[in-house]
Formats: structure tokens, C-alpha cells, sequence
């Protein structure tokens, strides 16, 4: 029924890659109307056209384009977005993608899933599904929170391995998604003063 939906999902939002099976269910019962576990905590599957979120620069007015700090940090992020898969996002604007940098994915089997929040911090959810990243994040050490979603999304045929926050694999992204976007920033804003003194 969202075959073509999903196929517009995987080219946009995962660069042609496979759409992993919890997302796919995760979509396509948003998608039907009857929902899933994560948005009565205000999480959504974004939209296959959706604008990425770290590329979205509406929200700055001219005294914010004016400055080369806020546009190195601007620059930095739409380099961060060819890497980061934005795939959900929670009312507030923080948004959940897959980390999928060269290095990583060298490096392992699965990418890492982020949580990127309004301040642009990164936060390393580890190499897991997106349910369990969401769920982790979700629950952190409440455990019976864990386990009534974690029943929650098995009736959407989402498998939950472990019983509780503490027994997920938290491992590192390769590189730190947040050392890279300031490694991106520094060397932006290296460029734009120079830049200003090249101009007459």
C-alpha cells in the first residue's frame, strides 16, 4: 500500500539505502493512521520530502545571516546533513538519523543512530535500531517505561532483544559526530575571515 511512499522515503531521506525493517513498520503505521508507541512522546517518522533538518535555516533573521558565526555553524551543518540520515523527529525540533560518515560504516555493521537536539548537540543513541535508540532515549533508567513500550512496539511486530536501558550496546560513532561538526565550523569560519580580508 505505501510501496512508493517508502521507495521516496529510502531515496530522500537514506540516500538509496534500505529502509531498516522497524522503520519501515514504524512509517508505514503513522503513515495508515493507526499510529505507533513513539508519538504519544511526540516522536514522528519525518516525511520522505521533508526538508533536513540541519539544513533548514528559515528561522534566521538578517542580523543572524550577518554573522559569520552563525553562518560558519550553517555551513558546517549542511556538511553534517550529507552524513547524518535524518529519518525522525520530536515536536521541539530535535530530530533522530543514522550516522552514515565513510568511516563508520568502514568500521561497522550497522551505523550509529544520533539524536541531534535544537543546540545542535549531538547525542551517540549507539549502534542500534532506531526503535531501540528511541526507546533508550525515551526511557533512560525507567525501566517499567521500558518494558510497557517496548510491548507496545511488539505488537507492531518490532522485536526489542533486551529488558531494560542498561542492557542496550551503547558504542561510539566513528568519527564523534560532534567533534566533526566543530572540526566543519572551525574550518568554516576559518574560510569566511579570510574571505573578508580577500574583499575590497
Amino acid at each position: 500500500m505505501f510501496d512508493e511512499r517508502l521507495e521516496e522515503f529510502c531515496r530522500e531521506r537514506l540516500g538509496g539505502r534500505p529502509v531498516p525493517e522497524d522503520l519501515r513498520l514504524l512509517a508505514t503505521a503513522q503513515w495508515e493512521g493507526s499510529g505507533h508507541p513513539f508519538e504519544q512522546f511526540g516522536i514522528t517518522v519525518l516525511d520522505p520530502g521533508a526538508q533536513h533538518p540541519l539544513t533548514d535555516t528559515s528561522y534566521l533573521n538578517e542580523k543572524e545571516r550577518a554573522n559569520p558565526d552563525v553562518m560558519a555553524n550553517c555551513a558546517a551543518s549542511r556538511q553534517m546533513a550529507k552524513w547524518l540520515a535524518a529519518v525522525a523527529q520530536e515536536e521541539d525540533g530535535s530530530f533522530y538519523g543514522y550516522w552514515l560518515h565513510p568511516q563508520q560504516r568502514r568500521d561497522r555493521q550497522v551505523p550509529s543512530v544520533i539524536k541531534v537536539d535544537t543546540e545542535l548537540t549531538y547525542w551517540d543513541l549507539g549502534e542500534c535500531t532506531l526503535s531501540e535508540a528511541c526507546l533508550y532515549d525515551i526511557a533512560f533508567d525507567d525501566d517499567e517505561l521500558f518494558e510497557r513500550v517496548a510491548a507496545e512496539l511488539a505488537q507492531l511486530h518490532i522485536s526489542v532483544p533486551v529488558r531494560s536501558r542498561v542492557d542496550l550496546d551503547v558504542l561510539s560513532a566513528v568519527p564523534d559526530p560532534g567533534d566533526m561538526h566543530q572540526q566543519l565550523y572551525y574550518a568554516e569560519r576559518k574560510r569566511l575571515r579570510m574571505t573578508d580580508r580577500l574583499d575590497p
